[in-house]
């Protein structure tokens, strides 16, 4: 059966009648993206983000195909461009909505982080998506489930989105290195490589190194205006200057879970060849959406209760990597 919207599944107190027309109603909203507050805000894609979106397409694909899953294609249309004039400061720079069927993404000067935010926010989308009828004295359509993470039945909490992002950046980080030699973005991959072995010793205002394992992307400040951009001081001549960056996202929430991974490959040896069969666990819980196997895996390796302490912990990253730290 051909799948009209990201939804899987109705959870909620209601008749089949009613969950199948909500069906409905969400495939007619992946269809007509159509939103009034957006008129003045989008811009047209250029050819060669319909190009991009058509890769991640293809990409995010073959991540559903691997967990036995069909292709499950995302128009350009569902896909909406705001211009950096029109963005709000308060807002991440992408996001995925559900509800709406679509993503938002401000505009991007370079072609290789436009790939890596509509890639994450794709799998987003393609990952196994819930939506729930809330329990309680008003009910509500909500979301129920979006990869790994988990809203309560009564619309108030929701658990595991730190591990929800953290396995979603590490797949879009397996996958978008494997674009830098496509000729799209062989210009912008050179230069990121000629900026960080030309200032290698760049630090950040407060004394770190600038670059590291996930800066995917360098540019010495030029005329395009990034909102994020912040001062990168190297060397006593050029402290005017300013190296414009980009990384793979969700540090913490990335270093928790490939700490967890660790210590369930070491408790388990002989049940995984490597970690990667572990991340795999994972991964493929985020897609079907069976996380039956994640939970088990947990529970047998540290005890009952713990995976859901490590989700009561999700509003509170420090406590959470600490508990992890502990196991």
């Amino acid at each position: 059966m051909k799948k009209i919207s990201s939804f899987e599944r109705i959870v909620g107190n209601i008749s089949e009648a009613e969950k199948e027309q909500i069906l409905r109603d969400k495939g007619e909203r992946f269809d007509d993206q159509a939103f009034e507050e957006l008129k003045g805000k989008e811009r047209e894609k250029t050819p060669e983000e319909l190009q991009i979106i058509s890769l991640a397409n293809e990409a995010t694909n073959e991540v559903r195909r691997k967990y036995g899953l069909e292709n499950f294609d995302i128009p350009p249309k569902n896909i909406h461009i705001i211009t950096e004039e029109a963005w709000p400061i308060e807002k991440s720079v992408a996001f995925y909505n559900s509800m709406l069927q679509g993503i938002v993404v401000r505009e991007q000067p370079a072609r290789i982080v436009f790939m890596k935010k509509i890639f994450h926010e794709m799998l987003h989308f393609k990952s196994y998506n819930a939506v729930q009828v809330t329990t309680g004295e008003n009910p509500e359509l909500d979301e129920y489930r979006v990869g790994l993470t988990v809203h309560t039945r009564d619309g108030k909490k929701m658990y595991f989105a730190n591990l929800n992002e953290a396995v979603t950046e590490e797949i879009t980080k397996r996958f978008v290195v494997k674009f830098f030699d496509n000729p799209l973005f062989a210009q912008e991959i050179q230069q990121t490589r000629d900026v960080m072995n030309k200032y290698r010793h760049a630090v950040t205002e407060s004394g770190k190194p600038l670059f590291d394992n996930d800066t995917f992307y360098a540019e010495v400040e030029g005329k395009k205006s990034w909102r994020e951009a912040v001062g990168r001081l190297f060397g006593a001549q050029e402290k005017s200057k300013k190296i414009i960056t980009e990384s793979f996202t969700y540090k913490s929430e990335r270093r928790i879970l490939n700490t967890l991974i660790d210590k369930i490959f070491e408790r388990n040896l002989d049940k995984f060849q490597d970690k990667e069969e572990v991340f795999e666990v994972f991964a493929k819980g985020m897609i079907t959406g069976n996380i039956l196997p994640v939970g088990r895996l947990i529970e047998r390796t540290f005890g009952n209760g713990t995976l859901r302490r490590i989700g009561e912990l999700d509003q509170d990253m420090r406590a959470q990597e600490e508990f992890v730290n502990s196991l």
